[in-house]
């Protein structure tokens, strides 16, 4: 049978995305979140740690272009900008490829995300990135290998499934890129993208993981709920949060022959 996970980005982001990825953890329509550490809350977190489970799986959303280090700017200075806050994603990456980040920097403030779950009782079970940061040609090898230096085991795979737009055609060039360094982690065979490009919706979820599973056994799905929109951003979280809660997802997903399972089996 086939094994789909629902992972939900973005915990800790805000607090629409909070409780929408802890509603729908809690009712089993979602199976696994990634954590934005730098982000969330300590209540948010110790209620996150009684949700998760073999059904319901927690891992790390590394995040490296967003907000400021759990770690002091003045240990990571090649990570921030003069307001202590973390460069862009196309920023930090610029800097990267000209040498102007330091990896034992990234490897500080990546512990230290990892180090905040643990303290609240929380045993990651794998890591994504935020904007993809672990599949960026050079630097995604370079976190890649620093995840595994800190006992990371299962992580995301980027192959932008079914996606053939400008974006999807540069996101499968970032994952060709770092296949090598995907090597010796535990990973779902493929990413299905569908509800960041179009609002959520029974067909799109249907399409999306019909064509993954044809070449995967175990498919991951990327998920951004919230219960409000977030001002600046392209992803429509409102209607993937409705979804959801509808239901409709388990009933397609039993159609196509697939079962809902978390990161525990990758």
């Amino acid at each position: 049978m086939k094994k789909l996970i629902i992972n939900c980005d973005d915990f800790g982001w805000d607090a629409p995305a909070t409780q929408a990825i802890l509603e729908l953890g809690a009712a089993g329509q979602v199976s696994s979140t990634t954590v934005m550490a730098n982000f969330a809350g300590d209540a948010d977190l110790r209620t996150l740690a009684r949700l998760a489970s073999p059904a319901f799986s927690v891992g790390l959303h590394l995040t490296l272009n967003a907000g400021q280090p759990l770690s002091a700017a003045s240990a990571v200075p090649s990570l921030v900008n003069s307001e202590g806050q973390f460069y862009t994603s196309s920023q930090l990456w610029q800097r990267f490829l000209r040498g102007q980040v330091r990896r034992e920097e990234m490897k500080a403030e990546l512990a230290a995300q990892l180090h905040r779950l643990a303290g609240a009782g929380l045993t990651p079970t794998h890591a994504d990135s935020h904007q993809h940061l672990h599949q960026y040609p050079l630097l995604g090898p370079a976190l890649l290998g620093i995840l595994r230096e800190l006992g990371v085991r299962r992580v995301r795979r980027l192959t932008a499934a079914g996606r053939f737009d400008g974006r999807g055609l540069v996101l499968q060039a970032f994952a060709a890129s770092s296949r090598l360094a995907l090597r010796g982690f535990a990973t779902p065979g493929a990413l299905v993208s569908t509800f960041s490009t179009e609002p959520a919706s029974a067909a799109g979820f249907r399409r999306g993981v019909a064509t993954a599973f044809r070449g995967a056994s175990v498919v991951e799905f990327m998920s951004h709920p919230g219960v409000s929109e977030r001002a600046g951003s392209p992803l429509m979280r409102v209607p993937e949060y409705a979804f959801w809660r509808s239901g409709e997802a388990s009933e397609i997903l039993r159609e196509l022959g697939g079962q809902l399972v978390s990161y525990a089996a990758v």
